[in-house]
């Protein structure tokens, strides 16, 4: 296992823990969401690299891992942005 795959998985269990903090909070926000995306996209880009590195998949399926990534870690930082001085999620008291 290189050290790409660690970081991928590294990264997996870091998304897993940003999930479940967003989960069980009683008071997120739109920010939170935003950071739990951009947590969920670079662990797709590291297995996006770990793929590269490891020779996982196709060309296509590289591709696509990469073009998938790059638009959460996007979604994320417009989301953040956005709502970056909003107010809490109207359902959370």
């Amino acid at each position: 296992m290189t050290p790409v795959a660690i970081l991928a998985a590294f990264c997996g269990a870091m998304a897993v823990i940003a999930i479940g903090r967003l989960v069980l909070d009683e008071h997120r926000d739109w920010v939170d969401i935003g950071s739990v995306l951009v947590v969920i996209g670079i662990t797709v880009l590291a297995t996006f690299w770990a793929a590269l590195e490891e020779g996982w998949f196709s060309l296509v399926g590289q591709t696509a891992l990469a073009l998938i990534g790059t638009i959460i870690v996007g979604a994320g930082v417009a989301v953040m942005v956005r709502y970056w001085n909003t107010a809490q999620l109207s359902n959370a008291s």
